[in-house]
């Protein structure tokens, strides 16, 4: 007899891998909240994982679900890329999900879909185009959408599951039909508004939405501040994952959820500028649902999975002191169940604390924040949880976490950068901004904000996690450092130039009483530079007119006389960026009796400026938002010097969130005074929604270097090369004018170009996002470092591949010239031929951008390896071509491998759509209506273009495989030989018989194979026990109606007896067959085999 026992890994994987609220526009979509566990979910569903992120993925796993077709993992994983400003905890700490369970969470985009139950009744998103035809009813689609009445872009759907992952978009010109933006083959299918069905490429199913019981489980969320009236009170903002069945149909496991009605915690997020008049104007702060509005949200919370003998439990309570209405997890307990009866095989426990969260500042005092006396919203401001510890009750070890001990700043400051992560800004959240006022009357530029909003290493990392100490007592430690990249900053520089107009009182031969000239530029004038000085000196006596200063349009005059000093009082002032470009200055002094440096009253006006004489570029760095890997160091128990240590290297920055992308200014005209462009201005993160977004960079290149845990010198490197694909503007500079053909540009706001200017929208960028598109890994390089350390390379690993499709999915941004815009339903008539612009009033009311999501296939399509010997000469090299032939499904169909001999190996292989034309007809058909394609079904190779093999599964659906589609022989041959038609000949293996269950009077196949025979003949049974859901025994040399007879009675013991009992049954069963090989086993309930008993009566105790 032997003893084993289960050594558990610990495996911690590196793969590195504004909106404006304004009270006369509604440019940009509303805010739609999800709960913190829902966009945590989200999250792990959007943001890639892989070197060329620098983003560590840190799992801590719990506990996997197992049984004969499925597989769900339980584990916590953690967001290394650092904590947001705003961000709230889940329901396992701040920066934490708990990867059990999934959801797909709408992502909503200008306002939600309509009910899935009913797409047909959508209302199509119209295309916008240069040519979009000038009717009524389409400017009624302009105007609704431009109030947020009707949908400008469809939703995202971000799907996040075991062993299933991405977003897809419904297309409204293919019939509503569901696309994943990496094109996978995986099926989505609408049984209603609260029910989504998905189902991959191996035929698993997932459902969500609805439970066994026919209850919805979804997150419903109110329409915020119901500022859109048409879209109702709710809308469906998560649809949770409620059951998952196997290919077979014949495996469930089902989630089960407890709900509760809560509410969103809305913080400050934006500024917008109010705007009166050009000398009259503020920063006001901005809450993202109007002023202070909680939208309602139905949120779930997962409380039970049940699967195949066996059960977990979340124990949760909701006594948090950050979200009042969000549970807090305090248990994972894993239970066998066996009629009826639970048995705890393992438990977890959570520990916690809390992030007081302080400092930030606050926005301006002139605000009254409605929600300032809501505890319930300030409490989620200067707390977060946090954990601790994870514990395993059954061995009493634990996992600890040691976070970075910077204080988080408190939710809703201004202290936070263009990304949302927190920085060092003690000013307003608006950067310092000017805009020009364009109006009929010339006025100066107003300049506002004086925020600092660059990204800040230091602070970035406060709160993030530094330190895992492991139940076995070894412990990883993490450093960190901001995403970064070197920008040239081109600065000017110039010459000081000035004009002085002045003018002197009377007395004392004093005569010069008035003085003018023009500011003549060079052709270098700065523009921006100009400043406009002037001084008044006292006076004592009123001797003519009043004195004065002025420049263009702008008169200053001498103070009135003051009494208590007995003169007229001295006066001064600046006046900043002013374009002083053929400005005309005038002064003229008419007092007497103060004696100035002349021995008369004077006064003085001064233009300065600059003039560019030449630039300098300085190469200056630049934080990005998000933290990216530095280092990684693992000690075993005990020791101060790291077992292993690496460093990251990170190169070929590709940015891919510029900052600033999130701040936006324009201008508008109001309806009622038409002499001036009104500006709007608002500055917010970049967020999507509450989600937040993929990463701010990636890189094109990083190396990994391992350092020698001895010596500390670099034992080799690693080189990656990526892809680096440019951040791209998704709208263009120049808007499309909604107008009749024949409209003349002719008015007062034309001539003065007030229309034009208020066209103007170059900060409103929108970069493009095409996720399917980022990360291909194009080079890996191998170095080792030698005796002279000096790094030589090893090995090359070149890859090349291919976009195989690209669609596109346009949305629309629609922007009011006017404000209000006309309203069409004013009984003013459409203009109609012969056309009179007199009467129109709907031309130039709007003018509108067309975007597109994009969705794609990218494949690898050739792989170059090379060896090296110690002189870094090239020794072999083995170049892989890969194909993919049928855009039917585009799997892989051909691999042609080219090695040193300059042979050929080629491999075909074929899928279901394949072959449905070619002998399994009918078979091939059913397996892609089940979406059940991933495997192919033949094989075969070749040599030099000459075939050595093929392989073929041949399928059926009959009483032997229980009436269910299953595989039920499979052949091969040698050489050029033709499996098909099938022949005895060349079959390897026969899936005799299957097990099936009687379910209400009737049989239906299990999946479970209990007889089969190899290419010999030799007949192979086996016996499934523990409800059939482990095989107990293997025999060899006898046909499954040999041992039927004992086979109840074996199951029988594996359900309710003890362990001895089943291995003493089993005992007796190889004795009573002699002639045939027998394999026992039995199992622990949900934690594995625990004896296996060979032919001759060995047994191997596994504990």
């Amino acid at each position: 007899m032997y003893y084993t026992s289960r050594l558990k890994l610990i495996l911690i994987i590196l793969l590195i891998p504004f909106s404006i609220q304004s009270q006369i526009t509604k440019d940009l979509p509303n805010y739609f909240p999800v709960s913190p566990n829902a966009a945590s979910f989200a999250k792990q569903g959007l943001y890639p994982v892989d070197y060329s992120t620098g983003k560590l993925n840190v799992s801590v796993p719990i506990y996997t679900i197992k049984t004969k077709e499925l597989t769900v993992p339980i584990s916590l994983n953690y967001n290394t890329s650092g904590i947001q400003l705003n961000e709230t905890a889940s329901w396992v700490g701040l920066g934490w999900n708990l990867n059990a369970g999934g959801a797909i969470v709408r992502n909503t985009k200008g306002r939600p879909d309509g009910s899935l139950g009913s797409q047909s009744n959508w209302k199509p998103i119209p295309a916008l185009s240069s040519n979009f035809a000038f009717t009524k009813e389409n400017y009624r689609a302009l105007y609704d959408m431009q109030k947020g009445e009707r949908d400008s872009a469809p939703d995202e759907y971000v799907v996040n599951a075991p062993g299933l992952s991405g977003s897809f978009y419904f297309d409204q010109n293919d019939s509503y039909k569901a696309y994943f933006r990496d094109f996978q083959n995986t099926k989505v299918k609408i049984i209603s508004n609260t029910e989504i069905e998905i189902t991959k490429d191996d035929g698993t199913i997932y459902k969500f939405g609805k439970n066994l019981q026919g209850i919805d489980v979804l997150e419903i969320t109110s329409n915020p501040s119901e500022l859109v009236q048409s879209l109702g009170m709710d809308f469906i903002s998560a649809w949770y994952l409620t059951e998952i069945i196997s290919a077979n149909g014949k495996e469930k496991i089902a989630f089960q959820y407890k709900s509760i009605n809560s509410a969103d915690y809305p913080v400050i997020t934006s500024e917008r500028l109010d705007f009166d008049s050009p000398t009259t104007f503020l920063i006001r702060p901005n809450y993202p649902t109007g002023n202070g509005y909680l939208a309602p949200i139905q949120k779930q919370f997962l409380q039970t999975i049940t699967f195949p003998n066996g059960k977990v439990d979340f124990i949760s309570t909701l006594d948090r002191q950050d979200l009042a209405d969000d549970y807090k997890l305090n248990a994972i307990e894993i239970s066998s169940v066996q009629n009826n009866q639970n048995t705890s095989i393992q438990k977890y426990s959570f520990s916690y604390d809390y992030y007081s969260r302080s400092g930030g500042q606050a926005f301006s005092t002139s605000y009254t924040d409605p929600l300032a006396n809501n505890a319930r919203i300030q409490n989620s401001k200067v707390y977060a949880l946090r954990l601790k510890e994870v514990l395993n009750n059954k061995t009493n070890t634990k996992y600890s976490f040691q976070y970075n001990s910077s204080p988080i700043f408190r939710r809703g400051t201004t202290s936070q950068d263009y990304w949302g992560y927190m920085n060092g800004n003690t000013g307003s959240l608006m950067p310092p901004t000017t805009i020009p006022i364009k109006a009929i009357t010339s006025y100066p530029d107003i300049t506002f904000g004086n925020g600092n909003r660059a990204g800040d290493e230091n602070i970035m990392k406060s709160g993030i996690l530094e330190k895992i100490t492991y139940p076995e007592g070894g412990y990883s430690v993490f450093e960190y450092e901001a995403n970064r990249y070197i920008k040239n900053i081109t600065s000017t520089t110039a010459v000081d130039r000035s004009l002085t107009v002045r003018a002197d009182g009377t007395g004392n031969n004093c005569n010069v009483h008035y003085g003018e000239d023009t500011v003549v530029v060079g052709p270098n004038y700065i523009l921006g530079s100009g400043k406009i000085f002037y001084y008044i000196s006292p006076a004592k006596n009123e001797n003519g007119p009043n004195s004065y200063v002025k420049y263009g349009n702008t008169t200053i005059y001498r103070l009135n006389y003051d009494s208590g000093l007995q003169q007229y009082p001295t006066s001064s002032g600046t006046i900043n960026n002013i374009d002083v470009s053929g400005i005309v200055l005038k002064a003229a002094d008419f007092r007497s009796g103060v004696t100035g440096p002349t021995g008369c009253p004077f006064l003085n006006i001064t233009a300065s400026w600059k003039e560019a004489t030449g630039t300098i570029v300085t190469p200056t760095t630049i934080f990005v938002g998000g933290l990216r890997i530095k280092s990684i160091k693992n000690y075993l128990p005990g020791a101060t010097l790291p077992e292993t240590q690496k460093q990251y290297v990170y190169e070929q920055e590709n940015l891919i969130a510029p900052e600033g992308a999130g701040t936006y200014k324009r201008g508008i005209i109001e309806t009622q005074n038409q002499s001036i462009v009104k500006p709007i201005c608002s500055s917010s993160t970049i967020y999507n929604n509450n989600i937040g977004g993929g990463p701010g960079m990636t890189y094109g290149k990083v190396t990994e270097i391992d350092i020698n845990k001895d010596t500390a010198i670099k034992n080799g490197k690693i080189e990656y090369f990526y892809e680096n694909i440019p951040a791209l503007r998704e709208i263009d500079f120049f808007p499309t004018i909604y107008k009749h053909p024949q409209y003349n540009d002719t008015s007062i706001q034309f001539s003065n170009g007030l229309v034009p200017f208020a066209t103007q929208i170059s900060d409103f960028a929108y970069y493009k996002n095409d996720t399917w598109n980022y990360g291909s890994l194009i080079k890996t390089k191998y170095y080792k470092n030698d005796t002279s350390n000096t790094f030589k390379i090893v090995k090359n690993i070149d890859n090349t591949y291919q976009k195989l499709i690209e669609k596109k999915i346009p949305y629309d941004i629609v922007f009011s010239i006017f404000e209000p815009p006309f309203d069409p339903g004013n009984n003013y008539v459409f203009p109609t031929t012969p056309y009179d612009q007199s009467g129109d009033f709907y031309s130039y009311q709007f003018f509108y951008f067309t975007g597109s999501t994009t969705f794609g296939k990218k494949v690898l399509t050739s792989t170059i390896e090379t060896d090296y010997d110690v002189n870094e000469a090239p020794t072999t090299q083995k170049t892989t071509n890969y194909g993919y032939e049928n855009p039917a499904h585009y799997q892989l169909t051909k691999t042609e491998t080219f090695n040193s001999k300059n042979e050929v190996l080629r491999t075909q292989l074929s899928y279901p759509q394949d072959l449905v034309s070619t002998g399994q007809t009918a078979e091939m058909q059913k397996l892609i209506t089940q979406n059940k394609i991933d495997k192919p079904v033949k094989t075969e190779t070749f040599v030099n273009n000459v075939q050595t093999s093929e392989s073929i599964t041949k399928y059926e659906e009959s009483s032997a495989t229980g009436n269910v589609l299953l595989p039920k022989e499979i052949h091969s041959s040698k050489g050029a030989v033709e499996t098909f038609p099938f022949d005895n000949s060349n079959r390897k293996v026969n899936f005799v018989l299957y097990d099936s269950d009687l379910v209400s009077g009737v049989s239906v196949g299990n999946g479970n194979v209990i007889e089969y025979s190899l290419e010999n003949g030799t007949p192979v049974s086996i016996i499934w026990g523990y409800n059939k859901t482990q095989p107990i025994a293997k025999i060899e040399n006898a046909t499954y109606s040999e041992v039927s007879s004992y086979v109840v009675n074996l199951q029988d013991k594996s359900n309710t007896a003890t362990e001895t009992e089943l291995i003493n049954a089993l005992n007796s069963l190889r004795t009573a067959l002699p002639n045939a090989m027998i394999t026992t086993y039995t199992y622990i309930p949900l934690v594995g085999v625990s004896t296996i008993t060979d032919p001759k009566g060995d047994k191997i105790t596994y504990t």
